[in-house]
């Protein structure tokens, strides 16, 4: 019989290419600095809005390249139950999956209903992993991405985690200076921050950093680095995959 771990180490492989990919690309998009930050009068004339406007926007494949990251390594999971109930029932398996649940009392039901034809010691270990809401949000995330409505899947990378920093000669003054850092995806710009007139006095340099979020997706992950994002869950289901393995030659099921 094939080696029931080959197919999930290459999903596994092609999700780390495609992790490595979404960083190198993001990470020219900030080293170019397509960016300039001004300072505009708000509609109402009396405020100041610190404005960080960008020259282009993020590339439309990066949204892409986060699907085809998850949706590598979300099958690397079942895989892996697969060929182990194929292996421990010599057909099939009917029964075989890795268990998720928005609580653990969900994912219990559903490692008792779907993971019938996989040996008890593997039953044991999936569930030791807390594949639910609050136990291992990584794993839970990474689901709840994997199943959400194909419309949504295609979702917006944001700018997000904005940093300004102020130099020069200046003083602030009566008012000072209100941070807002509000994301205008139709105007591609942030609104970093107001101030009233007089708020400023003299010449102040603005120095930018920033990030890019996620958005539209499962509150446990919606505004976090979509790298940093995809490196955790990368890292759970490779542990995942690692110590399954581990447990199936314990336990004689692969020599």
């Amino acid at each position: 019989m094939a080696n029931i771990f080959k197919s999930p180490r290459s999903m596994l492989s092609q999700a780390k290419r495609h992790l490595s990919k979404l960083e190198t690309d993001i990470n020219a998009f900030v080293r170019d600095k397509p960016w300039t930050t001004v300072i505009e009068k708000d509609v109402d004339g009396l405020t100041n809005l610190i404005k960080v406007k960008f020259t282009r926007q993020l590339s439309e494949e990066l949204p892409h390249i986060v699907f085809d990251c998850a949706n590598n390594l979300r099958p690397v999971l079942d895989q892996i139950a697969f060929g182990i109930g194929r292996k421990h029932t010599g057909a099939d398996p009917k029964s075989a999956k890795f268990p998720f649940g928005p609580t653990e009392t969900d994912m219990l039901n559903n490692l008792a209903g779907g993971c019938k034809d996989l040996p008890a010691e593997i039953r044991d270990l999936f569930a030791a992993f807390k594949p639910y809401k609050g136990g291992n949000n990584a794993l839970w995330a990474l689901n709840e991405l994997c199943n959400a409505p194909k419309h949504k899947m295609i979702y917006p990378i944001g700018i997000g985690g904005v940093g300004l920093g102020l130099g020069g000669n200046f003083v602030v003054g009566a008012g000072g200076i209100l941070i807002l850092n509000t994301w205008d995806s139709d105007k591609n710009e942030i609104i970093y921050a107001s101030f009233p007139d007089g708020a400023i006095q003299g010449n102040p340099n603005f120095h930018l950093a920033f990030s890019v979020a996620l958005d539209e997706v499962d509150e446990i992950i919606r505004g976090q680095h979509p790298v940093k994002v995809l490196r955790s869950m990368t890292g759970e289901v490779e542990r995942v995959l690692m110590a399954t393995e581990r447990e199936c030659r314990r336990i004689g099921l692969i020599i």
